[in-house]
């Protein structure tokens, strides 16, 4: 029997008191107690992870989970592999485990997922499994999207962060420093494609797609403008927010950034960088790694690495969106001891290093970071991740996927040129009203 949505709910605000009858008749309290304690008899557990980018071959996932076993030698873990798009792979998962399924035990889930689902009872609240001072050890920003009225979803493994990506001998060959605003990035893009040295200014995400709204999420924050306010509730509007909107349909309707940019997902965007067809890209942190092989990328040993511009004035520069995935932990589990202790090693100095040293991603124990062993790494995006301003997307509601169609939607048609600036805003503030209330597809 699953959990019921209005026991977890309740459990999950009143922190174990107050419960109501949960999963096998059990209430929350109960459930939290055998989540609370590891196992000493043998278990099985079912960890539902995609394959996490690597820097030397070997598979990281196995790293973990053996290093996991020689702590455990009881528990075993298997791997069930996830799809690698985020939405394809939020439906699977969805789908197996509002079945009541007892597996996958552990499961690997974008930041943005524990409003969605901690709300529907798919995920174990997991706050009072926790030391009081846990959060201190990460950035604040992904406390903020692990966390949903009072309730802590999910555990942190990986963090994504934004960069731009730069064609070091492009700008020493025309005199230009690498751009901190976007005004300054469209000038040098402009003067570099005119010269002839790049076919393309700035390549980033447009497609229609969640890869769209992440960099909604970064131009909105650049121009100080929240999509929702403190209590969840649509504040897209004024001239920040369409001085973000402006922004984007500039780089199109300049010819700074192609056309097809309005279908591009990550690897789009990437191909072209390190094809050599670009002066500065917008990517993840991962990009570094591609851009860097000699074997695959034409522009490698020439790629420089900088926290994003920021417009003229006096706004924050350097925003990167709180990307990366969590673990969650399936409320439905016959392990609930074990999967909270496989959830809690994967956030732990072992298992963060083993991605420090081997992961093409962002470890999200901000320590391990400062260590000689990340600058032994190489990866730039290793040692200027600190220097970000990570901001959330407005994940603080159970109907993310909808807000977010909103933003990609509207903003699709604004880099397209299918509508303006204030005509898309009307329209996604409209859009994500209709979200919010839950009436929207």
């Amino acid at each position: 029997m699953a959990l019921s949505r209005r026991t977890l709910l309740a459990g999950a605000v009143a922190a174990g008191a107050g419960l109501t009858s949960g999963c096998a008749g059990k209430p929350l309290d109960t459930l939290l107690t055998q989540a609370a304690q590891v196992p000493r008899t043998p278990a099985t557990l079912t960890w539902w992870v995609s394959e996490i980018p690597a820097r030397n071959g070997p598979v990281v996932a196995d790293l973990i989970i053996r290093a996991f076993e020689r702590r455990h030698p009881h528990i075993h873990v298997r791997k069930s592999n996830a799809l690698s798009a985020t939405d394809a792979n939020r439906a699977a998962v969805t789908t197996q485990l509002a079945g009541a399924s007892p597996t996958p035990d552990v499961y690997l889930g974008d930041t943005t997922w524990p409003a969605q689902f901690g709300t529907n009872s798919l995920a174990l609240p997991l706050q009072t499994l926790l030391p009081k001072d846990f959060w201190s050890a990460y950035p604040a920003a992904l406390r903020r999207v692990s966390e949903y009225r009072g309730a802590v979803y999910a555990l942190p493994f990986y963090t994504d962060s934004a960069f731009l990506f730069y064609r070091k001998d492009l700008l020493a060959k025309h005199g230009r420093p690498v751009p901190r605003t976007w005004e300054e990035l469209l000038r040098t893009a402009r003067t570099i494609q005119r010269a002839g040295d790049a076919a393309y200014g700035f390549l980033w995400q447009g497609s229609v797609s969640e890869s769209l709204t992440c960099n909604v999420a970064e131009f909105l924050a650049d121009a100080q403008a929240p999509v929702l306010d403190g209590a969840g509730r649509v504040a897209l509007h004024g001239p920040g927010a369409e001085r973000a909107f402006a922004l984007m349909r500039e780089f199109t309707e300049t010819g700074v950034t192609p056309s097809t940019v309005a279908t591009y997902a990550e690897a789009d965007s990437q191909d072209a960088f390190t094809g050599g067809r670009g002066v500065f890209l917008r990517n993840w942190s991962y990009a570094w790694g591609n851009a860097a092989d000699r074997s695959a990328s034409k522009v490698a040993g020439r790629v420089g690495v900088a926290p994003r511009p920021g417009f003229e004035g006096d706004g924050p520069r350097g925003v990167s969106c709180a990307g990366g995935w969590s673990n969650f932990v399936n409320p439905n589990s016959r392990h609930l001891g074990a999967a909270v202790a496989f959830a809690r090693f994967c956030a732990g100095e072992e298992a963060q290093l083993i991605l420090l040293k081997h992961a093409g991603v962002i470890p999200a124990l901000e320590e391990v970071l400062t260590r000689p062993e990340a600058r032994a790494v190489g990866d730039p995006t290793l040692t200027r991740v600190r220097e970000l301003h990570l901001v959330a997307r407005p994940v603080q509601t159970p109907y993310y996927p909808q807000v977010s169609k909103a933003l990609y939607t509207r903003a699709n048609a604004v880099i397209g040129g299918r509508a303006t600036p204030a005509q898309a805003l009307r329209a996604a503030r409209a859009d994500i009203r209709t979200a919010l209330e839950g009436r929207a597809l």
